[in-house]
């Protein structure tokens, strides 16, 4: 939608009304009572620090997201069902959860055992998916506002993401943030320094 392309084509160069199906459809997910746990991984520094062993950054963001998920999940004694957007090796992806189910810890700093996260994942086309679009649309927002230096002169396209990040904002979980290899450092506060 953000590009104009495929059945957003009709919308190329509306901009003020493209923001406000944007703010519109993130009201809707924030008064839904979702509750977004957003993980990334900054892909430059997976690739140096690990080279040719460095997983598939997708993949580490699938782990470090449902690892959050679990916990809250704990948390609340219940069980997750996962559904999922396509992706080209989705088989893959969910056998590397199933094995770390098996195993009884994930890799990393912070190992789970994942009980709480159901198998088999249910993988569909968000395309056809309003909450999955949603979602798509949330990450995507979230992802351009983190990139915003808030510290210069903003122009109006990222005023308008900006006041649309602010609408999901309160839905957005402590436990969302992006890990830097490198640095050796997860930020949590990747969009508070927006507010």
């Amino acid at each position: 939608m953000f590009q104009y392309k495929d059945d957003w084509k009709c919308m190329k160069g509306m901009h003020r009304q493209s923001a406000g199906i944007y703010r519109a459809a993130m009201r809707i997910l924030a008064d839904s009572g979702a509750r977004l746990v957003i993980r990334g991984v900054h892909v430059g520094q997976l690739q140096e620090r690990y080279r040719e062993h460095a997983h598939n950054p997708h993949q580490v963001s699938l782990q470090h997201c449902l690892e959050r998920v679990n916990m809250i999940a704990e948390q609340e004694r219940d069980d997750v069902s996962i559904m999922a957007d396509k992706v080209a090796d989705q088989a893959a992806q969910e056998g590397q959860i199933a094995r770390y189910q098996l195993i009884g810890n994930t890799e990393g700093y912070f190992p789970s055992d994942l009980a709480r996260i159901k198998m088999p994942f249910q993988w569909e086309d968000s395309r056809m998916l309003y909450g999955l679009q949603m979602i798509d649309m949330a990450l995507f927002m979230c992802g351009r506002a983190s990139g915003i230096d808030s510290a210069k002169k903003l122009n109006d396209g990222d005023k308008a993401v900006l006041k649309i990040v602010d609408v999901i904002r309160p839905a957005i979980m402590p436990q969302s943030a992006v890990w830097y290899p490198l640095e050796k450092r997860t930020d949590y506060g990747f969009l508070t320094k927006l507010s």
